[in-house]
C-alpha cells in the first residue's frame, strides 16, 4: 500500500496498484504478457552480421533503408571514440570503421528509441525520462567500458537495454487510469518490476545470458556475484553515476562500498564522489548522448 491514499474503490486507491501488480505477475507466470517486439531493422541487421560470407556493401544497402540509422551510424562513427575526425557520406565506410559488431549492436541501440513512443502525455513523459536515464547510463558504461576490458558498444548497447522492462508496465497502466496521477505508486511499480521484466523481454528478444543479466540486476547496488566483474557490474557502477547530483543519490551506499566497484578497480574516486577519469571523457559522453536522444 502506498501511504497517504485512500483505500476506497475511486481515486487513486492502492486497488488499482494491486490490481495492476495481479494481472502483471499472472501474465508473467503464464507467458501471456504482452511483451515489445524488437525493431525489425534490428533483427535484420542481427541476422546479415552472423553471416560469414557478409559483404559490406549488402549491409549497407541494408541499413540504408533506415534513413535515421544511417545518419546515427556515420555520426557515431566520426565520434571521438573512433577517433577519426574527417567525416565520410559513404556508408560502406562508416560500417568499416565500426565492423560487424559494433554495427550490429550500434544498430540495436539505435532502434530501441522507437519503442520509448507511446501517446499518452503522461505515460510518454515518463517514457522519456527514463530513456534520458538509459542513454546517459549507456554513454557512462561505454567510457568505462575501455577501462577495465569491456566492449564500448557492447557496453553501450546494455545501458540502454536495463530498463526495457517498464515498457510493458507503462502499457498497463492505460487499463488503470486513476494510478497515471499516482507517481509515488508508478515509481513503487518501476523500482519493484522493472528488472524482472527487463530479464524477461530480454530472453524474449534472445540476447544472451550476460545482457539479460544486466536488465535483471539494474539498480541492485550491493550485488555480489561470485567470480570476476562482468557487464552487469559495469552497468551498474555507470547507472549509480547517472545519478550523482540528483537528490535522489543522498539515498545510495558510497561508491567505495559497492561489490561491483571494487571488482572493476576503475581508479581513483574525484571530490564528488565519482570517477575522476569521466570528467576528462566527458566530450565523448556528451556525443554518444547527443546521438541518442
Amino acid at each position: 500500500m502506498v501511504s497517504g491514499h485512500s483505500t476506497g474503490q475511486t481515486g487513486n486507491s492502492p486497488t488499482d496498484k494491486e490490481q495492476l501488480l495481479k494481472r502483471i505477475i499472472t501474465a508473467l507466470k503464464s507467458g501471456t504478457l504482452e511483451l515489445p517486439s524488437l525493431p525489425d531493422i534490428a533483427l535484420d541487421v542481427r541476422v546479415a552480421a552472423n553471416q560469414d560470407n557478409l559483404n559490406i556493401e549488402d549491409l549497407a544497402r541494408l541499413v540504408q533503408q533506415d534513413p535515421g540509422l544511417s545518419a546515427y551510424l556515420l555520426k557515431v562513427s566520426i565520434s571521438s571514440y573512433y577517433k577519426r575526425r574527417h567525416a565520410t557520406n559513404n556508408l560502406g565506410s562508416a560500417l568499416r570503421r565500426l565492423g560487424l559488431n559494433a554495427t550490429r549492436d550500434l544498430t540495436a541501440s539505435y532502434a530501441l528509441k522507437t519503442l520509448f513512443c507511446i501517446n499518452n502525455a503522461q505515460i510518454k513523459r515518463r517514457l522519456r525520462e527514463i530513456w534520458q536515464r538509459s542513454v546517459y547510463t549507456a554513454a557512462l558504461a561505454h567510457v568505462m567500458a575501455r577501462h577495465c576490458g569491456f566492449d564500448p558498444d557492447r557496453a553501450l548497447l546494455a545501458g540502454l537495454l536495463q530498463d526495457i522492462g517498464a515498457l510493458p508496465i507503462l502499457a498497463n497502466l492505460k487499463e488503470y487510469p486513476a494510478l497515471l496521477d499516482d507517481q509515488v505508486a508508478i515509481d513503487d511499480l518501476l523500482n519493484n518490476y522493472t528488472g524482472k521484466i527487463s530479464a524477461l523481454v530480454l530472453n524474449h528478444w534472445q540476447f544472451d545470458h550476460e545482457l539479460v543479466a544486466v536488465g535483471l540486476e539494474r539498480g541492485n547496488w550491493l550485488r555480489d556475484k561470485p567470480g570476476p566483474a562482468d557487464l552487469a557490474d559495469l552497468v551498474l557502477v555507470a547507472r549509480y553515476h547517472s545519478y550523482l547530483g540528483e537528490p535522489s543519490h543522498k539515498t545510495l551506499p558510497q561508491l567505495s562500498t559497492l561489490p561491483a566497484f571494487q571488482k572493476l578497480k576503475l581508479g581513483e574516486i574525484g571530490p564528488q564522489q565519482g570517477l575522476a577519469f569521466l570528467r576528462e571523457a566527458q566530450q565523448e559522453i556528451d556525443e554518444l548522448r547527443s546521438a541518442l536522444l
